[in-house]
């Protein structure tokens, strides 16, 4: 029997070459995702033993720790204070320690133009066994004016070990030499914009406006446990001791889950990708078991059980299934060097070198397409077992599929329950089996649709003459499988259709959202920097400026939960702002007063109550609640208010380091770019505009959307061979059909154009029905969500995007047909009506 199997595949090349197509396309996509996030994966981690491999205690802010008015995360504020330091230095057990201080610089050309804008100035570690950079060339600098900069610097901009380019940083222009190049193991630089070093005689200066202060700290020593120990003791307050592996494994998990879920995702695209291409090889089998009917019937009138038939007829799946997963692998190593390459041409560099294969990503695509395959050939194996073998000889056409009476009450069912889940289900369980029972019910019921899209498309493609009539009359002849055909196409349609309308509806309603939570036209932050008065007088002469606003802020602790506190204008900066006073009033702010931003969850302190306010270097102070704001960006972004004086008594005469900025109506292009111009000078600087929170979540937005399309394109694309399959086969079952509609008279161009509308007719109906079926969920779900929740997201159709991808269908339909149209005229008239 096996042998048997063996010759049929073998004497059936060209009728599964589009099967082992769908296979491979499919396999090759899991495995080429599978391998580039390995990549990804193993090199993130492997770059976390690299930086972080010798510490054996971090001190880092802890992100566990509660914030005040529950704002925007402060912990990338926090700094570790000298004094802090020095503390953890003179632990018993420390034999190395190390801080790392960040901050952006940028250089000058000699026409005084920036370059290397987003570069990262860092603070040279000293500790050879803490320092994860290794020198390339020259040496580590040392003195004020000495730098080293990273391999990529170099390479990109043309600098080597002796230049003397102009730094720009938060304290301005300074003449550098060049001493040293650095890489990080297998890479350039640690940070992805290029890492530059610079010596403690300067980075407190260029880096943190002359503090002495620390983003993190670590400690080396023999026994990290009892060191952990020792540290916790006295660290500073929102800050928290980790021993070395701890800190390791965290940061692994964090820069290794970005990986893990890019391959999940990228994966399970694959995975329907090959689901689709199950339909396609069920409809290949069903038409190849039709076309081998009487040989079938000959094995079993010689003695074959149906079991055998079934058996031998299982056989040729998995013998399918192995070698194409097993090309599929294949084409995915080779796929995965052209994703890279494009990617790296689209300028994304992805971590790491070559390509990952791991073994679990090649059994896993040569099983998952296996198992498709062999699933996809059970429903046409049992059907060809059960064939009388009389009834076989005496027609080998393809099987009668009218739609029965029993499917037509399922798909009644299924799109009713569908319907009740969606339109009242009590529950997101209840919506989610809504959306399932009403998507299979569509595609049960294919067969009913297909002979209904026949019956309506007759009076259209009349009008293209008789091979319009004939078309259509083909079409419905085998509903079944004109609707599985369909169906691949439905599918991959129905899911873009519903990512479109479902994700533009929340984009919009995001986005609406959080530009309600923002008043004020732009942002300014300086990043270890201040906003100095030449500088809020230069943005104030800009064309369109109204108003700037500067404030000073620091980070604090109230009442032991982190947060901010700030100091400025009150009255202007509420004029600018989206500052909302809840409760009290900002007009009177005393001294020893403090207004706090309501939280959104948990408490907020009372009017009149007291809360502790403890900055960075221990100074504390009570002050009494005299104001509650209302939650916004604007607020998150300033946090509790104090007048002016006590500002300066708890953390001292500090400048301000943001400034919310007023520009006229019209005038936010021309401002922008005249902001931006003035800001480039000063790489601590960055600008936002008031709504560009909303406008970042819309974009993210619109790349998670656009991605996912392109993704389920792969589907479509599998679809489509499905098409072309299955016209394919069609052709070779009807080749007597064609010969003797040539013999009376029809035209070699007319008999190709009959296939072209049978394309036609088939993509039409899988991508009208993929559309109808995705706008009714994606309608659906949103009013779900508007009915389960408060959200009350309004419905945003793309109906131009719609439209597009209805005529994408048919114009694919049409050219899968090329193929097909021209093998129904290749063959010769008398070959064609002698052929049984």
């Amino acid at each position: 029997m096996f042998a048997l199997v063996l010759s049929s595949v073998r004497h059936n090349r060209g009728r599964y070459i589009a099967t082992l197509v769908a296979i491979l396309t499919g396999v090759a996509f899991y495995t080429a995702t599978g391998f580039v996030s390995a990549r990804v994966i193993n090199s993130l981690e492997g770059d976390v033993d690299q930086q972080y491999g010798n510490v054996s205690v971090a001190v880092v802010a802890d992100p566990d720790a509660e914030r005040a008015g529950d704002d925007v995360s402060t912990q990338g504020d926090l700094k570790i204070s000298e004094a802090s330091a020095k503390r953890l230095q003179a632990l018993d057990g420390v034999t190395g320690s190390a801080g790392v201080l960040t901050g952006r610089v940028a250089f000058l050309k000699k026409n005084g133009k920036p370059f290397a804008t987003s570069a990262t100035g860092r603070l040279s570690i000293e500790d050879d066994q803490l320092n994860p950079l290794d020198y390339v060339g020259g040496r580590a600098p040392q003195h004020e004016g000495e730098i080293a900069i990273d391999r990529g610097l170099a390479d990109r901009y043309d600098l080597k070990v002796g230049d003397r380019p102009t730094i720009v940083t938060l304290a301005g222009k300074a003449p550098t030499t060049i001493t040293g190049i650095t890489k990080f193991g297998s890479t350039d630089a640690v940070d992805s914009g290029g890492t530059v070093l610079i010596p403690q005689a300067a980075a407190f200066t260029w880096l943190n406006s002359g503090q002495r202060e620390y983003d993190d700290f670590y400690l080396r020593g023999d026994d990290e446990a009892a060191l952990q120990r020792e540290a916790a003791k006295v660290v500073p307050a929102a800050f928290k001791a980790q021993t070395g592996s701890d800190f390791r494994d965290d940061q692994r998990e964090s820069v290794g889950a970005v990986g893990r879920y890019l391959k999940n995702v990228l994966q399970a695209f694959a995975i329907l990708a090959l689901l689709v291409g199950g339909f396609v090889i069920y409809n290949t089998f069903n038409v190849i078991v039709a076309q081998r009917l009487r040989e079938l019937a000959v094995m079993a009138a010689i003695g074959a059980t149906p079991k055998q038939l079934k058996r031998s007829l299982r056989m040729e799946g998995f013998v399918l299934g192995v070698v194409g997963s097993v090309l599929g692998v294949l084409a995915g190593v080779a796929l995965t060097f052209l994703m890279i390459a494009v990617l790296k041409a689209l300028g994304v560099a992805l971590p790491g070198s070559g390509i990952a294969i791991t073994g679990s990503t090649v059994v896993g695509g040569i099983l998952i397409g296996t198992i498709i395959t062999v699933l996809s050939v059970s429903i046409p194996a049992r059907r060809a077992a059960r064939t009388e073998p009389m009834e076989a000889l005496r027609d080998a056409a393809a099987e009668n599929a009218a739609p029965s009476r029993t499917r037509r009450i399922i798909t009644a069912v299924l799109l009713v329950l569908g319907l009740l889940g969606l339109l009242a289900g009590p529950g997101a369980a209840a919506v989610g089996f809504g959306a399932l029972a009403f998507v299979a019910g569509v595609l049960v019921g294919g067969p009913h649709l297909a002979a209904l899209a026949a019956k309506l498309s007759r009076p259209v493609l009349s009008r293209f003459g008789v091979e319009g009539r004939l078309a259509s009359d083909n079409s419905a002849r085998n509903p079944q499988r004109t609707a599985t055909t369909a169906n691949a196409l439905l599918i991959g349609v129905f899911l873009v259709t519903f990512v479109l309308v479902a994700g533009t509806s929340v984009k919009d309603f995001a986005v609406g959202e959080l530009n309600k939570l923002q008043g004020a036209d732009y942002f300014m932050v300086s990043e270890g920097g201040s906003v100095d008065p030449k500088l809020a007088s230069d943005l104030t002469a800009i064309d369109g400026v109204t108003k700037v606003a500067p404030f000073r802020t620091e980070t604090v602790t109230l009442d032991g939960k982190s947060g901010r506190i700030s100091s400025g204008d009150l009255a202007t900066l509420e004029g600018i702002a989206d500052l909302d006073v809840a409760e009290g009033t900002l007009d009177a702010l005393k001294p020893g007063e403090i207004a706090l931003v309501k939280a959104s969850t948990g408490s907020t302190p009372k009017l009149g109550s007291t809360v502790k306010v403890v900055d960075n270097n221990g100074q504390s102070a009570e002050l009494k609640v005299a104001a509650l704001l209302e939650q916004s960006i604007d607020s998150s972004q300033v946090g509790a208010l104090v007048e002016r004086s006590t500002f300066d008594d708890l953390v001292g005469d500090v400048a301000p380091t943001v400034a919310f900025i007023d520009i006229e109506d019209g005038a936010q292009t021309p401002t922008r770019k005249a902001i931006e111009q003035r800001a480039e000078l000063r790489p601590d600087i960055t600008v936002q505009e008031g709504n560009a929170i909303g406008q970042l979540v819309g974009s993210i937005f619109d790349f998670a959307i656009n991605a996912v399309i392109g993704l389920l394109m792969m589907s479509v694309l599998i679809a489509l061979i499905g098409i072309v399959n299955t016209l394919s086969l069609s052709i070779l079952e009807r080749r007597r059909e064609l010969g003797l509609l040539r013999v009376i008279g029809m035209t070699d161009d007319r008999v190709q154009r009959l296939v072209r509308l049978e394309s036609l007719l088939i993509a039409g109906l899988g991508t009208a029905a993929g559309i109808l079926a995705g706008l009714i969920v994606g309608v659906a779900l949103i009013l779900a969500i508007d009915r389960l929740t408060d959200a009350n997201i309004a419905l945003s159709i793309p109906f131009l995007e719609l439209g597009g991808i209805l005529l994408a269908g048919i114009l694919l339909g049409f050219l899968s047909a090329l193929i097909p149209a021209r093998r129904s005229t290749r063959l010769d008239v008398l070959d064609a009506i002698g052929s049984v």
